[in-house]
């Protein structure tokens, strides 16, 4: 009788499914049925499915005092600082106070023991994907997780669990080693001031010392006599190692830009690297097999094979107007000596009115006209139209470049399916490629070496060398060559980074999207 008197408080679904496993329910399962019922936490729906695993079982506590699970909880949150995250956004405090009170109530044990698994489930999540992507999403995708931390619950393994469920990756695990570095860096927010345009090697000034302070905090002076006011020749090797991780021209000189980027306050670049982080998280797993990166801050692109780096090559990505988008995909073929299918947008604003200067304009760059309507001739004369008086709102042709050498796509390009439509290839403007700053495309990648990426995906399975793709590159028609295996490829946006040799890097939001991932990241309801 009590039994049914008590699930009037609760949902029908949730009482049923707890008598259903043959138990006989009591009040601290009855009272977090309740809890859960009427909660507003936002993982809601996540708690009920923890729950239901382990028949409604309390999990923080034997229904009398807190127990060993709670412990590691707390302490877990309070270190979540390592991983970027914040203990405020898993009610740390109000956790605190719960493990800190004199005297428990049993009937709060149950409504705190809901509180405490909000916590869990919310930082497990964003330890193992990040706050970018919706943790309500991740557990309905992932049951699996779900199951873990029941499991170690039930094994008294909070700690071991939360920590195992960071990501295997190298990128990641070499941030977190840069978070702790910087978070323990004691600078001073004095700034460096230049009393000439420059400073170069013989120059000396009483500002000298210190940047060679600065630089030695920094990891990149390796010098003992920091007090010295000669710019000798450590330090110009200081300031170009600096400025190499900082994608600046590394020629030693310490001028206003350099300077720039020595003054940015630490706490900023924690946060640079806390923000990073998280979008280091929130990639897909690439701790094994082969997987290509394109960094878009760092106009780079590498290739992993179990973490390994095995290729890297310097690219050209998006101009601000027209940016490269962050995706991930398969790389399913190469195509040589590739046509070029103009997208609609750079013919209605670019070609045609280069046409309307000059109606020879797409003889000259070795372009066609195909028509897009089904019952017209496949290629149409340029000069049957005019240009002048041509309604661009509705084009009833398209461009195409033929192959070549002076096509836009180079001799080379890298097919995979993205509704974005961009893509990897060569390209005639080899010389962006020596400029440290290379936003310059329609949002395409353009490779420096491209053959040679090219070589390193084929070599195994059809032996080909660069040069023999070359060569068939010189006939000018277009061939298709499938991968053996497609090869997961992700194009991501990261302007701070550490390297397998522990170097930190930071490079500008070119994209001026950093101070979204930071209203995010400080989004506690996430």
């Amino acid at each position: 009788m009590a039994c049914l008197i008590l699930s009037t408080h609760v949902t029908a679904g949730s009482h049923l499914t707890l008598m259903s496993s043959g138990l006989t329910p009591q009040a601290s399962e009855l009272n977090i049925i309740h809890a859960l019922n009427h909660s507003t936490l936002p993982l809601k729906k996540t708690l009920n499915e923890l729950y239901q695993l382990r028949d409604y079982k309390l999990i923080w506590s034997d229904g009398k005092k807190y127990n060993d699970n709670a412990k590691q909880l707390l302490l877990s949150i309070q270190t979540a600082t390592q991983f970027g995250l914040n203990p405020f956004d898993y009610d740390a405090e109000l956790i605190h106070s719960f493990l800190a009170a004199t005297s428990i109530d049993e009937n709060l044990l149950s409504k705190s023991d809901v509180v405490f698994s909000h916590a869990y489930v919310k930082l497990a999540s964003h330890i193992n994907q990040g706050k970018l992507k919706d943790t309500q999403t991740l557990f309905n995708q992932d049951k699996t997780l779900l199951t873990a931390l029941n499991n170690a619950a039930d094994t008294n393994s909070i700690r071991t669990a939360i920590s195992e469920l960071q990501p295997k990756h190298t990128p990641y695990k070499n941030l977190v080693k840069a978070l702790e570095f910087y978070k323990k860096l004691n600078i001073a927010d004095e700034t460096i001031k230049l009393t000439e345009r420059s400073y170069e090697l013989g120059d000396r000034s009483s500002e000298i010392p210190k940047i060679r302070q600065r630089l030695f905090q920094l990891g990149d002076l390796s010098s003992d006599d920091l007090n010295s006011d000669l710019f000798d020749e450590s330090l110009m090797v200081g300031v170009s190692h600096f400025q190499i991780r900082h994608g600046l021209q590394a020629d030693g000189i310490l001028g206003r830009q350099t300077v720039r980027e020595l003054n940015i306050p630490i706490w900023q670049r924690i946060q640079q690297l806390e923000l990073n982080l998280a979008r280091a998280q929130s990639l897909p797993d690439i701790s094994t097999g082969k997987h290509l990166l394109v960094n878009i801050p760092a106009y780079k692109l590498y290739l992993y094979n179990n973490q390994q780096l095995s290729y890297e090559s310097n690219v050209v990505v998006g101009k601000k107007k027209h940016k490269t988008p962050v995706i991930s995909s398969e790389l399913t073929k190469i195509i040589l000596s590739p046509y070029w299918n103009v997208p609609r947008s750079i013919t209605k604003n670019e070609i045609i009115p280069e046409l309307q200067k000059d109606p020879h304009y797409l003889s000259k760059n070795n372009m066609r006209l195909i028509s897009t309507k089904p019952q017209q001739s496949r290629f149409i004369d340029p000069h049957s139209i005019d240009w002048s008086n041509l309604d661009t709102s509705d084009l009833d042709f398209r461009v195409r470049q033929e192959p070549g050498k002076d096509n836009s796509l180079g001799n080379i390009k890298f097919i995979f399916p993205n509704h974005h439509s961009v893509y990897l290839h060569d390209t005639p403007a080899r010389n962006l490629f020596a400029l440290p700053r290379r936003a310059f495309s329609h949002g395409c990648i353009r490779l420096e070496d491209p053959f040679g990426l090219a070589e390193t995906l084929l070599s195994s399975s059809t032996g080909w060398s660069k040069y023999d793709l070359l060569n068939i590159t010189k006939q000018s028609k277009s061939r298709t060559l499938p991968l053996e295996q497609p090869i997961p490829i992700h194009l991501t946006y990261m302007t701070a980074w550490a390297d397998d040799q522990g170097i930190i890097n930071f490079r500008p939001d070119i994209y001026n999207q950093d101070s979204q991932v930071l209203a995010s990241l400080y989004n506690a309801d996430l």
